[in-house]
């Protein structure tokens, strides 16, 4: 296996979860710069959302017309215009500047983990892929933690919009990737952005009651990791009193979880069915929901009880996320739309939670753990309906 391909795709797989964390500890300070409300400054997570998830339904195409090249340099430099926008909503003082370039950076970014698992199964083996497949993931865990971190810190030293430089230099590394990593499309699709064909093969796929409802599954992560990515820094901050620089520290506690539960899930992937391990991640995650409603109800100043619980709600989120995704995709033809289309629902799903809470003032930490609880047990039925799908298209194909 070739190194630097490896920490190419490292690079390439981060770049959409990096993005949407590492401004985070600022988000406090944001509210505070624009004299608005918590809920207010949470829509540029919410719009980031909505970026990154049409950007799901692009790529795909564009990368069947183009090539992986261009495709990649494509999302680069959306991403760095995006990333510019956010520096200069500061000086002009513009937070629907800000939110307008969240989205256009999020709409860039999104092409990192579609061409990951594009480039990963065409530059390797398929023997090969099974474990560059484990170490990307295990990347995929640990970057948002350590892009909170540093998001911290430089939000302490500068201010809000100091992360946004960083994304500059991180979409020019990612463009200069594309130029690095060999071109993997040799025939290309000069129908693949056609209007027509586009909304037929998904809509095709949107019939799939498979798909939706395994993106839904997969969908209830991301819920989980990006409403704790909005609530946390104002529970943390503004209850616990946490600094910025504090609070990048304490977010690499979760990030122990979904590492270990990444590879464990990889281990066990290889004896246990996808069934089973996605009812043993949710059960992980009701048990760790559980223990983070009980912690903040006894220690609601303690920031260790906000994180540690978060801890086992990410572990069973590693089991949740892969697969929900292998069963969805299970009696798929067309696999790639069919990613695209669940991709879509995952991050519209989050979209949708985040916007829910845009209504309400978060002034109890006690609402994390409730909306944990609530989403959980709506993967409970979800999997159940998922579940009892696939044994009856076993019995019927």
């Amino acid at each position: 296996m070739k190194v630097k391909h490896i920490l190419a795709l490292m690079l390439l797989i981060s770049f959409g979860s990096i993005g949407a964390v590492i401004f985070t500890p600022g988000l406090p300070a944001i509210a505070a710069y624009f004299m608005i409300s918590n809920q207010t400054a949470e829509l540029t997570v919410t719009w980031y959302l909505v970026g990154y998830a049409f950007g799901q339904l692009i790529y795909g195409a564009l990368a069947n017309r183009f090539g992986s090249r261009i495709t990649i340099a494509i999302g680069a430099c959306l991403a760095s215009i995006g990333a510019l926008g956010c520096i200069l909503s500061y000086p002009l003082h513009s937070f629907t500047l800000l939110v307008i370039a969240r989205f256009i950076m999020a709409l860039g970014a999104a092409s990192g983990l579609k061409m990951t698992f594009t480039l990963s199964h065409k530059l390797f083996t398929h023997e090969e892929s099974a474990s560059v497949l484990g170490l990307l993931t295990c990347a995929f865990a640990i970057t948002p933690g350590l892009g909170v971190f540093i998001g911290g810190i430089v939000v302490s030293y500068f201010n809000w919009s100091a992360p946004f430089y960083l994304m500059v230099v991180y979409a020019l590394a990612v463009l200069i990737l594309a130029i690095a990593l060999p071109e993997v499309y040799n025939i290309k699709d000069y129908d693949a952005l056609q209007l027509g064909n586009l909304i037929n093969n998904y809509l095709l796929q949107f019939k799939d009651p498979s798909i939706i409802v395994g993106g839904l599954l997969v969908g209830l992560g991301s819920c989980i990791v990006y409403t704790f990515a909005a609530l946390a820094p104002f529970i943390a901050m503004n209850i616990m009193h946490v600094t910025p620089s504090s609070y990048g520290i304490y977010n690499f506690v979760p990030c122990i979880g979904i590492l270990a539960g990444s590879l464990l899930s990889n281990y066990l992937g290889k004896i246990w069915l996808p069934n089973k391990s996605l009812k043993f991640g949710l059960s992980i995650s009701l048990i760790g929901a559980i223990l983070l409603a009980v912690l903040l109800c006894l220690f609601i100043d303690q920031a260790l009880s906000l994180f540690i619980p978060m801890v086992i709600i990410y572990f069973g989120l590693s089991f949740i996320f892969g697969n929900s995704a292998a069963l969805a995709l299970q009696y798929a033809k067309d696999k790639s739309n069919a990613s695209a289309v669940m991709s879509f629902i995952n991050m519209g799903s989050a979209f949708l939670v985040i916007t829910v809470l845009g209504f309400y003032t978060i002034s109890t930490p006690i609402i994390l753990p409730i909306i944990y609880l609530g989403l959980l047990s709506l993967g409970v039925l979800w999997y159940i309906i998922l579940i009892r799908h696939l044994a009856h298209r076993s019995v019927n194909s």
